[in-house]
C-alpha cells in the first residue's frame, strides 16, 4: 500500500512539474511574440527608428514637422506628400509582425485618394490595397513579418494630383 501511495505521489509530482515547465515555456513564447509584434504598439514612429525611405522624392509641408511618422500631435497643416506615379515608402529599423495599418489622409474637405498599398519584406512587394480612400483608412490583413510599406499615388485625389499623408501607423492588433 505504501508503495502504491509513493507511485501516485511521484506521478502527481511529474504532472505538476510538466505543467510548470509548460507554463514557463508558454510565458517565454508570449514574451518573444510581444517583442516581434513591437509590444503591440505603433512600429512606424520616429522614436522607434522608422524612416521615410523615399524622402528625396517626397515633399514635407511643415518642414521637419511634416513627417507622417512624427510622434507629436496630429495637425492638418503638416503632412508628407507625393505626386502622381510616385510613392511614399516607409521602412522599419527592424522587421516586425504586423496585421493592421492606419493611415490618416488629409481630410480638410471631402476628397478621395486613388492609392495602392504594398507590404515590403526583403525587397519583395505584396499588394494589399488598390482602391479609393478618404480620411482615416484602417486596413487589417493576415499577420506577417514586414520591413516596410509603399503607398503609391495612382491618380492623385479628387481636387489635385497629390497624395497627402498626415499620419501613418502600423501595428499588431490582437483579435
Amino acid at each position: 500500500m505504501a508503495k502504491r501511495i509513493h507511485q501516485l505521489f511521484v506521478f502527481i509530482l511529474l504532472i505538476n512539474m510538466s505543467l510548470i515547465a509548460n507554463q514557463l515555456c508558454l510565458r517565454q513564447q508570449a514574451k518573444v511574440k510581444s517583442i516581434i509584434r513591437g509590444h503591440y504598439k505603433n512600429a512606424f514612429s520616429q522614436s522607434k527608428g522608422a524612416l521615410i525611405t523615399s524622402k528625396l522624392l517626397n515633399g514635407f509641408l511643415g518642414g521637419d514637422n511634416g513627417s507622417c511618422l512624427r510622434d507629436t500631435i496630429y495637425t492638418l497643416s503638416a503632412y508628407t506628400y507625393s505626386q502622381i506615379g510616385y510613392s511614399i515608402n516607409l521602412g522599419l529599423f527592424q522587421k516586425q509582425e504586423i496585421n493592421t495599418l492606419k493611415i490618416w489622409l488629409w481630410d480638410g474637405d471631402n476628397r478621395y485618394y486613388n492609392i495602392k498599398i504594398f507590404i515590403i519584406l526583403d525587397g519583395q512587394e505584396t499588394q494589399i490595397f488598390n482602391n479609393l480612400a478618404k480620411s482615416i483608412l484602417t486596413l487589417t490583413f493576415p499577420s506577417q513579418i514586414v520591413s516596410g510599406f509603399r503607398i503609391l499615388n495612382v491618380a492623385g485625389n479628387t481636387y489635385n494630383q497629390f497624395l497627402h499623408i498626415i499620419k501613418f501607423e502600423g501595428f499588431y492588433k490582437l483579435s
